[in-house]
């Protein structure tokens, strides 16, 4: 894998305000289905290494929780990584970091506990913890995809996660999804649309086709486990890296491609590992009783057509 720069197409989509609703990124994320008080530590830890590591970006400010912002310093970062670690047990836990900005274009650190998983609603029952990571496309840029590949493995490391990826990804409010998805729907193929925030709801699927794709269990073992995986993805763009823990990332090419249209883009390894997926793929469900538009349900499936 090599380093060499490469410039992404720039997405904006700005709503009937003039405010920025969707915006390129590059998006680290992980779902882990174990509750908060077992994972908090490794979740703190986490987040450490990710301030560590992506400096001189800064994380500038601490959402409260509740409804309110602080300064991030290292007195507010101490109140909340402690709220979390020290949660009693059925609690959650909650962290939000973000750059000077607050825009969907720029540093975000999501992270959503769960108390108990699964949680005893029935509509939330296939909830789980997230951890959502969104650095400016910038990032990507600069430092090549060699050394966010090597952040990323870091990271997953630290993680008893069920999936995860990492990717250069179209981030939109829920409002302005399909208004959004016109940004890439005719040219680029290989942008995956997903939230501006951390949503718990994708369980133990896996929420998509990525450059980078962590499997761990339950969806590795539904597979057939690793030496599964290596029989049918044979592609010479696709590697198997086994990770502790039962664990596996696979990695499509040197580094995320958006399938340019224009510039005749296949993106064969994305169709080839989106077809061994396909049984354990997350679909968009309806919430809190809106209906999923059709557009994002075509979209989410444009790799098997």
């Amino acid at each position: 894998m090599n380093g060499t720069f490469m410039r992404y197409p720039r997405l904006r989509y700005h709503n009937e305000r003039s405010w920025l609703s969707a915006s390129d990124a590059l998006l680290i994320c992980f779902y882990i289905p174990q509750p908060n008080e077992q994972i908090a530590p490794a979740v703190i830890r986490t987040v450490e290494l990710f301030r560590n590591q992506i400096r001189p970006y800064q994380l500038v400010w601490n959402d409260t929780g509740e409804g309110q912002a602080e300064p991030l310093d290292d007195v507010s970062w101490e109140r909340s990584r402690r709220k979390i670690l020290d949660a009693e047990p059925g609690e959650g836990g909650f962290l939000g970091l973000s750059s000077h900005t607050h825009r969907v274009d720029d540093l975000l650190v999501d992270y959503r506990g769960l108390s108990p998983v699964p949680l005893p609603w029935p509509e939330r029952k296939d909830d789980v913890c997230v951890l959502y990571l969104r650095l400016p496309t910038a990032y990507l840029e600069e430092r090549g995809p060699e050394h966010v590949h090597a952040l990323a493995r870091e990271l997953a490391a630290e993680l008893p996660f069920s999936s995860g990826y990492v990717d250069f990804v179209l981030c939109s409010s829920s409002l302005h999804a399909v208004a959004a998805l016109e940004l890439i729907r005719s040219r680029y193929p290989g942008v995956h649309l997903t939230s501006s925030g951390a949503t718990m709801y994708v369980g133990t699927r896996v929420e998509g086709v990525h450059w980078m794709n962590f499997l761990g269990q339950p969806v590795l073992g539904e597979l057939g486990g690793v030496s599964g995986l290596r029989e049918r993805l044979s592609l010479p763009d696709i590697s198997l890296q086994e990770m502790s823990g039962d664990r596996v990332l696979i990695t499509l090419g040197e580094r995320p491609e958006v399938g340019d249209v224009e510039a005749d883009q296949r993106l064969a390894p994305h169709r080839a590992l989106a077809r061994v997926l396909e049984p354990v793929l997350y679909r968009r469900k309806s919430m809190f009783g809106h209906k999923v538009p059709e557009e994002l349900l075509r979209w989410d499936r444009r790799f098997l057509e």
